[in-house]
């Protein structure tokens, strides 16, 4: 069919390439109306131009709904308040962020609500989020840079004394001259000095804030309430407690009622509301991806413009504009918007819930094995169980082979790779024209689309158009944008695929996803640049589709998958030889066809007819000469057999050098017309370095193009000519022992100054096995410029075949141009023998080196090694765990033959529950207090699996001792590590599956982190044993191994000795120090492997020059101090459980011992933690007695422990150095005894002075006692003589206090609490130091932004809610 019969442009949207404008003209109705899409991406914006409306008909939403299926967005709404509008006083309550809300007249009638908070930064796209922050933080510095223009002023201004203001400053005063001197001092510079150093203060602080600022953005309070027709919620958008003028939002599919959330980001929200009110899920999209991909399929734009013109919206339109749109959000945004197995299962549950009949994937990843994990299992019940057909994108990884990840690999979904049409080129990304007139642009696969064969030989199976200028969201500030890669052409096959289904539905054909699929297959043209590879069958082909579907619906097997598989390997989709030791084998098949049936656990008579009644007579054609098959085969049900089989067999003896492609197809022998009912791909490389040897060192590929051998009889140099739009491709067999190659690129000819081609180098070394291209390949731009060599490196592995792939990159510039590559292989021999090893060098705790030998075997090469540890490895093991079942979001549904066998016998259908579990890590980061770690969590055991997974999802989130969350991660992509200070965290692992007993066996999972040392640790390298199984030896003459120059054949002994350094104190026994040995630092890309060393026990032998205190020096306990101790510690326990009880064991004591300093503390812990009594009225005053209490009991005129006046004297004049006590038993008794005197007298004065000042803060008569006892607290208590951080917070917190209150220095104030937030610890102490900044900001005028902005930090630090996972 001729595409272009039609004169239609569709600049925007490509159409004309798929024919779709020829289907509307003989279908007019035939826009995708009456047909939904699901589109699973980023989540859409519900209000961006072309989506916000209807569909064509003008009258149906252009949105079903709009669903959140990660769990991104959802709040906790389990809190529920009493409420009475009626009663004056009873108008407001009070939200979780601890604001006022103020209701409107909604709230009539309304008698609890239920509340909830959510932070604004949880809910945005990580752009928007980042556009937001540096708007706000703009904001925050013009009212800063006021603030601290002020305070200067005031301090210029500052008035010398009464009568005299500074001369010379701008102000204009007379008679001053530029000689005339000032007073050198007067009264008036001592009355200012004080206001002028709490001025100078002041803006030293400001400063500091300004450089220190953080924005944790406002936490928004949630109000929902039920009424008699569904859930309503309140979101407080400006984060200001006035919720009078708002108005209530219902879930979306309720009354599509949709918001858009404040400060300037423009995002547009729905709401869904889950667990009986429990859950609410706030929907945003997390990025302008999914609105684009939604355009492309469906967007609709109204067909009159603003002045009442018919507006031509062909151009603008999506494929299909009369399609129905539902939102599936599955990037979740706490991730970036990486895809979570969550995610992905939930939406393809939500697809079938509201009867989709096609779905829009435009993601992917790397895949380790197809067709195998959770996700994958799921993906193929939606095709075959529940009758929906699944687009996917072949992903973006080309142009080299064997570059398809998931769910692109995946046999059940329909996979589209990228094509680009010479209009488009033009059109899109205005293509200059090649220099060469006689050679026009033609169509072509993008160079990037991703290619097969996969290592079992599977392709994918259409092309679309690949690029698109389509609507964006409106809070990436522009309509639409034009984007390209497969997640456009998916999303255009997608849309063609609707309008398809729309034009067969007017024949009164309904078409499932294997009829669809076999339609789009069979009818696809391949077009432009053919490349089976990246394109599949072809060019999508709407017309010829529709028709096909409508001539051929109802035959035999025409609605029957029929997969097809190679036993012998591995169950392979296809024949894929790809390595030279296969071509010289076997070259015979055996392939087996087997019918897919979705029939019912227990058959109806209808299923049972289906398969008496299958038989179909094949006749099976190869394309391609070299391949022989049977003419013909009769397939049956074969469920007996499980499939049938035939055999084939391929002559290659002949093909030359490159890549050929073939296929075995069956056909109806009694209605040829229906094309293939299935089709064996059959992908055959023949390396170049097969067609050359010494004796015939040269081929000649062409008149341009050739392979040399050089005279090593090792190293390659080929010549290539790229031409727009085509990969040109070199296969290379590695020589035995080769570990890496070296490809050197240069111009071939001499290149006009004008022209720089750029040029994409992408070389894939293995395919076999689990391991995707991503973990082993090189992928390179390289800027052409005459007389400029550039450098690579990649790993390859030996026997195995090499792909070089060169293209042009056509958006820069078509012109040909010619390149030579020279290739030469290397190897040290050290790496062990699989490309990338999962076995790195082990130094074992007791073993203290590694053993290693290097060989060159094919040349001479370079030996100049750096091996160091940089990071440490902890296992964690799980603390707790908890299953439950999850929302009503987590019911897979029975398959179509179940829900028609229940209707048939009048019985009922159940869906089967996938379980989350839950499981908790806790640990320690120990060490420098002032240091942070930098820590990055992972479970290594499930990690780089998701469409593949053995579970439905895994999520993790790591969380500070005050629950805040500090990261997230997932199974794929590694986060950034977390720079963590001493003090304790918590990981959460969440994992989902259907089945409980599955989850109660993995409980046990470890969790893993990884932990960066402060600096490297050099591990030395020697060529001799004795030198390496003593590392910690010294000044013995020794010399690591440095640079070393191999001779070709050589041998060289390796030895690794583990670091010489001392560890850092916090490495734990267990850890495993990580790092690597790169043996040429030149090329460490490739000569590095893996090194651990596992940490071994701490020494516990002694230093020598340190004296050992002997058993029998240790002064043992008395039988009386024994029981003391006892009784001690029972009343301890007695401390928070029975207050009365506790008082008379403690007078007890006090009466047996009242010059024990241990009941002192214990004493004063009970006075300051304990629960106050309930028949108290005032927590403090309380306090303040029970402070004072223990203040008297320990002083020695009233018979306790502390004498003031000679602890001052001791250690002030009298105390003894080391040396003194080190001989003295009797000094050093007595120093033991009065240091513990002197901090149980700092913690008692501490006490005092905490008590008095939060008394004073309420009552001003309290001021002077508070003054006092901060002053009397001042002559033994300091920062640097107090050890635990608590009570050092405690001091900050009681000296910004007094200087607040008794000295009204707001400046010394703010100095005081800045110093502590900055050198204390994560404690949760730490919230009343902003407490307390907040009541100085609010003393001074101008600082208004300065308190709301760290309200929202103490908001964030210590959340009253947790986003969880």
């Amino acid at each position: 069919m001729n595409h272009h019969q039609n004169k239609k442009k569709s600049r925007a949207i490509p159409k004309e390439e798929t024919g779709l404008y020829s289907l509307f003209d003989k279908f007019p109705l035939s826009d995708g109306r009456g047909i939904k899409i699901a589109i699973m991406d980023t989540g859409c914006d519900l209000n961006a131009a072309g989506l916000n409306g209807t569909t064509s008909d003008g009258v149906t939403p252009k949105y079903i709904d709009f669903l959140d299926c990660t769990g991104d967005g959802d709040v906790d709404m389990s809190k529920i308040l009493q409420f009475d509008y009626d009663d004056l006083e009873q108008q407001s309550i009070v939200g979780l962020s601890g604001r006022n809300i103020v209701m409107g007249e909604w709230a009539k009638g309304v008698s609890h609500f239920r509340v909830g908070a959510v932070r604004l930064y949880d809910l945005l796209p990580r752009g928007v989020e980042r556009r937001v922050r540096r708007e706000r933080k703009e904001a925050f510095i013009v009212k800063h840079q006021a603030l601290i223009s002020e305070t200067q002023s005031m301090l210029d201004y500052l008035p010398l004394d009464k009568d005299k203001k500074p001369s010379g400053g701008g102000g204009g005063g007379g008679g001053g001259g530029d000689n005339e001197e000032e007073p050198a001092s007067s009264p008036g510079d001592k009355k200012n000095d004080p206001q002028k150093k709490e001025l100078e203060l002041l803006l030293e602080q400001l400063k500091l804030i300004m450089e220190s600022y953080e924005d944790s953005g406002p936490l928004l309070d949630i109000v929902m309430f039920e009424d008699d027709k569904t859930w309503n919620a309140v979101i407080d958008l400006e984060a200001s407690g006035d919720l009078t003028n708002s108005i209530p939002m219902a879930p979306f599919g309720h009354e599509r009622q949709i918001g858009e959330l404040a400060f300037g980001s423009s995002v547009t929200f729905c709401i869904q509301v889950y667990d009986n009110g429990n859950t609410l899920s706030i929907v945003t999209d997390a990025g302008s991806h999914g609105t684009h991909v939604a355009g492309i399929a469906a967007a609709n734009f109204d067909t009159t413009s603003s002045k009442g013109e018919e507006a031509h919206t062909d151009d603008l339109n999506g494929a299909a504009p009369g399609a129905q749109i539902l939102a599936l959000k599955i990037g979740d945004g706490r991730l970036g918007s990486t895809e979570t197995g969550t995610g992905l299962i939930r939406a393809l549950i939500a697809a079938k819930k509201y009867g989709c009949d096609l779905i829009n994937l435009s993601y992917g990843e790397s895949s380790w094995q197809f067709n195998s994990g959770r996700v994958s299992k799921v993906f193929a019940a939606a095709v075959h169980d529940w009758g929906m057909a699944v687009f996917t994108s072949a992903g973006n990884d080309g142009p080299a082979l064997s570059s398809l990840g998931s769910p692109g690999c995946e046999s059940a979904p329909i996979t589209v790779g990228a094509f680009v049409s010479p209009d488009m080129m033009t059109e899109q990304y205005s293509t200059l024209p090649p220099q060469d007139e006689s050679s026009p642009l033609k169509g072509s696969s993008y160079y990037f689309s991703s290619r097969g064969p996969t290592p079992d030989g599977y392709f994918p199976d259409i092309c679309a158009p690949g690029g698109a200028i389509s609507p964006i969201p409106r809070h990436a500030l522009q309509g639409k944008a034009q984007y390209h890669g497969t997640s456009m052409s998916s999303p255009n096959a997608c849309g063609v695929a609707a309008c398809i289904l729309s034009a067969v539905r007017q024949k009164g054909v309904n078409c499932g996803p294997i009829e669809l699929k076999r339609g789009l297959v069979n009818t696809a043209t391949p077009m432009g640049i053919v490349d089976p590879f990246a394109q599949g069958s072809g060019l999508v082909s709407a017309l010829s589709c529709a028709e096909y579907i409508v001539s051929n619906h109802g035959k035999d097997g025409q609605n029957l998958a029929i997969d097809v598989s190679i036993p012998e390997r591995n169950q392979a989709r296809g024949i894929y030889i790809r390595d030279e030791v296969e071509l010289d084998g076997p070259m015979a098949f055996g392939v087996l066809v087997l019918p897919r049936f979705s029939h019912s656990s227990q058959r109806m008579s209808s299923e049972m007819d289906e398969l008496l009644s299958l038989e179909l007579d094949l006749l099976l054609k190869a394309s391609a000469e070299w391949v022989t098959c049977p003419d013909r085969m009769r397939l049956l049900s074969a469920k007996e057999r499980n499939g049938q089989t035939f055999s084939l067999r391929l002559n290659i003896r002949d093909l030359p050098p490159g890549v050929h492609f073939a296929t075995v197809g069956a056909i109806d022998a009694k209605d040829p017309e229906r094309g293939n009912l299935f089709s064996l791909p059959i992908t055959v490389v023949i390396p170049h370095t097969r067609v050359v040897s010494m004796n015939e060192p040269r081929f000649s590929l062409n008149d341009n193009e050739c392979v040399t051998l050089k005279e090593n009889g090792l190293d390659l140099s080929m010549t290539f000519q790229l031409m727009q739009g085509m990969p040109n491709r070199r296969f290379l067999t590695v020589p035995r022992g080769a570990e890496w190659a070296t490809i050197k690129l240069r111009s071939s000819v001499a290149t006009e100054t004008t022209t720089s081609p750029r040029i994409l180098l992408h070389a894939i070394p293995f395919v076999r096995g689990d391991m995707p291209n991503s973990e082993c390949q090189l992928k390179k731009v390289y800027q052409m410029k005459e007389g400029i060599e550039a450098e690579y490196n990649v790993l390859v592995k030996s026997g195995y075949t090499l792909e070089l792939c060169l293209q042009l990159l056509w958006l820069a510039n078509p012109s040909p141009a010619m390149i030579t590559a020279d290739i030469e292989f290397h190897s040290l021999d050290v790496r062990c023998p699989t490309l990338i090893s999962s076995q790195p060098i082990t130094i074992t705790a007791a073993s203290e080196f590694a053993r290693l030998g290097a060989c060159t075997p094919l040349r001479a090469e370079k030996l100049n090694p750096l091996c160091s540890l940089k990071s440490a490895r902890r296992t964690l093991r799980p603390s707790d765990f908890g299953i439950k079942l999850g929302n009503e979001l987590d019911r897979l549904p029975p398959s179509d033959a179940e829900v028609r066998a229940a209707i048939n016998k009048s019985s009922t259908t159940t869906d089967t529950q996938i379980y989350e579990m839950r499981l908790q890590y806790k640990f320690s980061i120990e060490g420098d207090k002032d240091k942070a770690i930098p820590v990055r969590p992972s479970c290594p055991s499930l990690f780089n699996q998701l469409y593949d997974s053995p579970l439905d999802s895994q999520l993790w989130s790591l969380e500070d001792s005050n629950s805040r969350v500090l990261t997230y991660g997932g199974t794929i992509h590694h986060v950034e590590p977390v720079s963590l200070k001493k003090g304790d965290y918590n990981i959460t692992l969440l994992l989902r599956h259907p089945n409980r007993y599955v989850l109660e066996q993995m409980k046990d999972t470890p969790c893993e982190l990884l932990l960066s040392l402060p600096d490297p640790l050099t591990c030395e390298l020697y060529d001799q044993l004795d030198k390496a199984s003593t590392p910690s030896l010294k000044d013995d003459g020794r010399s690591p191994l440095k640079t070393v120059l191999l001779r070709k054949g050589s041998h060289q002994d390796l030895y690794v000795a583990r670091p010489a350094k001392d560890l850092p104190t916090w490495i734990e026994p267990g850890d495993v120090l990580s790092g690597s040995l790169v043996l040429d630092k030149d090329k460490e890309s490739v000569t590095k492997m893996d090194l651990l060393w596992v940490a071994p026990p701490k020494s516990k032998t002694k230093d020598s020059k340190k004296k050992d205190t002997s058993d029998s020096e240790k002064k043992d306990d008395s039988l009386e101090d024994v029981v003391f101790k006892a009784k001690l510690g029972f009343m301890t326990g007695l401390r928070t459980k029975n207050a009365t009880l506790y008082k008379e064991q403690a007078t007890v004591l006090k009466e047996e011992r009242p010059m024990s300093v241990p009941l002192l503390s214990e004493l004063l812990l009970f006075a300051t933690e304990s629960t106050v009594p309930s028949t108290e009225t005032g927590e403090d005053k309380w306090r303040a007695i029970e402070v004072e209490l223990v203040y008297n009991a320990a002083q020695k005129k009233n018979n306790g422990p502390i004498d003031q006046v000679s602890l001052a004297q001791y250690f002030g004049l009298n105390e003894p150095d080391k040396d003194e006590l080190e001989d003295n038993e009797e000094a050093k008794l007595l120093n033991k005894d009065m240091k513990e005197q002197r901090s149980a007298l700092k913690k008692i004065l501490l006490a005092r002075a905490v008590v008095a000042g939060n008394i004073a803060d309420k009552d001003a008569s309290a001021v002077d006692a508070f003054d006092q006892a901060v002053k009397e607290m001042k002559k033994w208590v300091s920062a640097d003589n107090l050890d635990d951080d608590k009570d050092k917070l405690k001091l900050a917190i009681t000296l910004s206090k007094h200087s607040r209150l008794c000295q009204k220095k707001k400046a010394t104030a703010i100095s005081i609490l800045l110093k502590a937030k900055k050198d204390l610890p994560v404690v949760k102490g730490l919230k009343q130091v902003d407490e307390e900044l907040i009541k100085v900001y609010d003393l001074l005028d101008g600082m208004k932004h300065l308190s709301e902005n760290l309200k929202e930090e103490i908001q964030s630090r210590f959340p009253v809610v947790k986003r969880g996972v």
